[in-house]
């Protein structure tokens, strides 16, 4: 986009269109007053709140709901899908990691496909992206097709939903950003509490193809939820970028045309991808140490999910005790997801403060877990892990607002979900190769506790270079 200039009276007016050769370009700083409107620039921060921002939570909130419901859905369904599509549990299983791999990979587009066709339009298409995943998997007649639906449709909605719906709430709120995304986060712990008694119910009573239609019908509110966004106007960020351009009047010589046009298609294209993927972000040293609190803490988080139950049946415990220790600590995950916001909205504590407490709580707990054999201590353990979770969970998104700022939040949340995923494929097998070569869980879980301590470092450089 350009910026037209006022011409002198008697001057004809030119357009980039009209000019027969090649036009030399003039460049203005982001920090100049002017925009590409001719108006001077207001403050990038939306209001705190307001409709538009409880809306933006809604939509959060519907979609890690039924992205919990879909996936653990699956999960339930993995013994009778064995039978069913008469294939190997491991091929099953594959197909919830490959679903999430798909995810993380499409992150980046998310920031590009909001701003082309606005937040609510991207939900209520990945809503239906998600249900027709379900649905059409009640069809399916082995686990290959299932594994295509399930890659294709619902990974890809999960990923890109995600990056849209965290954006929509960190533009919408300043002062309460992490009350709302600690309210939109608990989708995710009432989609656990909710899913499994109610897809067991349903196999119970519809059997499996039955069980996946019904799932996909009720996936399908997220198609509702982001017309209501649609409905609500969405406050919107300035996309100019860090140069603007302005078209002159003065001929280049024909010989140097080819090379100026060419050099003007490659300078656009870049522009176009370092815009559009905010690809600055990969040169930003503040961002990595972002990332790398982030990518640390996930990792660590999901190891403990994949390994805590066969961890704690290697301890002594019976797979009943294993399970009361993770439905007890769900419930602390919901009521840190929860208390999280007040705490730093109020002033209790600040939010540098309160993460850097819950990473040290969180890999002691994780250090000590795979020594304890009472059961107490082990809830302790359990639930210390989960709260902690519950609030890096959502303080993770306020700490990226805080350092980076708005205007890149999109471009944030799509590279750091794929660093996740490269980071799973490539180190996820880590802790059962640990065990395997040890026999004992004790290595393994002393390296997941040192993966949650690592975020200590640059958090600290963050905080003091602030």
């Amino acid at each position: 986009m350009y910026i037209s200039c006022p011409c002198p009276p008697g001057t004809p007016s030119k357009t980039f269109e009209q000019e027969s050769q090649p036009p030399r370009t003039l460049f203005l700083h982001q920090n100049s007053p002017w925009t590409m409107s001719g108006v001077v620039s207001n403050s990038l921060e939306g209001p705190d709140g307001g409709r538009p921002g409880w809306v933006a939570v809604l939509a959060l909130w519907t979609r890690n709901l039924m992205v919990t419901g879909i996936t653990k859905g699956l999960g339930i369904m993995l013994p009778i899908l064995q039978i069913q599509l008469t294939s190997q549990m491991w091929i099953i299983g594959w197909i919830a990691s490959l679903t999430t791999a798909t995810s993380g990979l499409v992150a980046p587009f998310g920031g590009l496909v909001s701003r082309r066709f606005g937040a609510g339009y991207v939900m209520m298409t990945c809503g239906v992206m998600m249900s027709a995943a379900a649905i059409a998997g009640s069809f399916v007649e082995n686990s290959l097709q299932l594994a295509l639906l399930y890659t294709l449709l619902a990974g890809t909605a999960i990923g890109i939903s995600n990056v849209v719906a965290k954006e929509a709430v960190g533009r919408c709120f300043t002062k309460n950003y992490a009350t709302a995304n600690g309210i939109a986060q608990t989708g995710s712990s009432v989609g656990l509490i909710v899913f499994a008694p109610l897809v067991q119910l349903f196999l119970d009573t519809y059997g499996w193809r039955g069980t996946m239609l019904l799932v996909g019908a009720i996936t399908m509110h997220s198609v509702a939820s982001g017309a209501v966004m649609v409905a609500t106007r969405q406050p919107e960020l300035d996309q100019s970028n860090a140069y603007q351009t302005l078209p002159q009047t003065e001929h280049t010589n024909s010989s140097s045309a080819h090379e100026s046009t060419l050099r003007s298609h490659c300078g656009s294209l870049w522009k176009f991808v370092s815009k559009n993927f905010e690809v600055g972000l990969l040169l930003n040293s503040r961002y990595w140490l972002v990332a790398v609190i982030s990518c640390c803490n996930i990792y660590a988080y999901l190891m403990w999910i994949v390994y805590f139950v066969s961890q704690a049946q290697s301890n002594g415990f019976t797979l009943e005790e294993a399970g009361s220790f993770v439905t007890i600590a769900g419930v602390a995950n919901l009521f840190g997801t929860i208390s999280q916001g007040p705490i730093t909205d109020r002033g209790v504590m600040s939010s540098w403060t309160l993460v850097a407490v819950c990473l040290v709580m969180s890999s002691v707990s994780y250090l000590a877990s795979s020594l304890l054999t009472s059961f107490w201590p082990m809830m302790t353990s359990a639930v210390l892990i989960l709260f902690s979770d519950g609030v890096l969970s959502c303080q993770m998104d306020v700490l990226v607002k805080q350092v980076l700022g708005v205007e890149l939040l999109a471009g944030a949340f799509g590279w750091i979900g794929l660093k996740v995923t490269l980071l799973l494929v490539a180190l996820g097998f880590l802790p059962g190769l640990v065990y395997d070569l040890t026999g004992s869980y004790t290595a393994a879980f002393l390296l997941i506790g040192s993966v949650q301590a690592v975020p200590l470092v640059p958090l600290l450089i963050l905080r003091y270079s602030q």
